[in-house]
């Protein structure tokens, strides 16, 4: 079921108009999807990282600061930032640490974040296939499973997680 949508008029600059009208056509989507995919990434995910000072870096910037650090300092730091900032988020967000808000978590991630790609499946049984797809290399997917394991320890779970060089998968029961 389509969410419920609103209709509002507001003023903008006319350079930020031509820019958004410019960006819609490269993507060959209306003007009206791609202010819309702009006011959900704020509503979903860009105002909770504000009220915490996160800041955007370039994924090649992130990478070579992945590859200058040992594999054990990135796991510290991605234990770090989910059991701190991405709790945070979570519980500002959706109230409750629980599976649903943690998947729900990780799927705005990919979404507005374009830190990872995202694919999940889910098997006859129920069993959960995530995959988070990244650019980041052997040591990306060393923050990344950390990260993940990190999420899912706060509700007590313990997924089966393995990984590639560019991609971290995650099985949920």
């Amino acid at each position: 079921m389509p969410e419920k949508t609103v209709t509002r008029s507001f003023r903008i600059n006319e350079s930020a108009f031509l820019a958004l009208e410019e960006e819609a056509k490269k993507r060959n989507i209306s003007l009206n999807t791609l202010v819309n995919q702009l006011f959900m990434s704020y509503a979903n995910f860009d105002r909770y990282f504000q009220k915490l000072g996160m800041l955007k870096m370039s994924k090649v910037t992130f990478r070579k600061i992945l590859d200058a650090a040992p594999a054990n300092e990135i796991v510290e730091v991605a234990r770090e930032v989910a059991q701190n900032s991405s709790t945070i988020i979570i519980l500002a967000r959706y109230g409750t640490l629980s599976l649903t808000s943690v998947l729900e978590y990780l799927n705005n991630y990919a979404d507005y974040a374009s830190f990872v790609e995202r694919s999940e499946v889910i098997s006859p049984g129920g069993k959960r296939v995530i995959t988070l797809i990244h650019s980041f290399g052997e040591k990306g997917s060393i923050f990344v499973k950390a990260y993940a394991k990190a999420l899912f320890e706060q509700i007590n779970m313990e997924p089966k997680l393995s990984s590639t060089e560019n991609s971290v998968t995650i099985e949920v029961y």
